[in-house]
């Protein structure tokens, strides 16, 4: 299960980057705080797959959970605003400190840029908008990485 967390970050990444850089979507502030949540259910999956015994597979595949939970939790805010939009909003400015002081930002500045409008739905498929995926990606997650606690428990006992 946590080899298929890996998997299914990967995926929901290169399909980030391929958004961002092939068809040139610019993310949002949300769009970043998602990627920063898959990216940690990703690193948690990862470690949980070097970890020896079952207590570091419960620990990385928990934290994994916390992760994704985290990321669904924006995604799902992210598609209720594109159906319910707010009468103003720049999702911009509370999330400025993430472009200004979240050290990733520094490091990949490309990846964590978060320029786009949190409100402007540039790309659907089957009419989904990219925040819907997304939310439907963290619920795979979610239900894979609580499958992997399950098993990491029973190990354990």
């Amino acid at each position: 299960m946590l080899a298929l967390i890996v998997l299914l970050v990967v995926l929901s990444m290169a399909g980030g980057i391929f958004f961002q850089y092939v068809l040139l979507l610019e993310p949002c502030p949300l769009c970043v705080l998602q990627r920063v949540a898959i990216i940690g259910a990703g690193i948690f999956a990862a470690l949980g797959l070097l970890a020896a015994g079952a207590f570091g597979q419960l620990l990385a595949a928990g934290m994994a959970t916390a992760f994704a939970l985290a990321g669904a939790g924006v995604a799902g805010w992210h598609s209720w605003i594109l159906v319910f939009p707010p009468e103003s909003m720049t999702c911009g400015r509370p999330f400025q400190w993430f472009h200004d002081d979240f050290p990733l930002a520094t490091w990949l500045p490309k990846l964590f840029a978060g320029e786009g409008d949190c409100l402007k739905v540039d790309w659907t498929f089957l009419g989904l908008a990219i925040p819907n995926l997304s939310l439907i990606a963290f619920l795979l997650l979610i239900i894979t990485a609580l499958l992997a606690v399950r098993g990491a428990w029973r190990r354990l006992r």
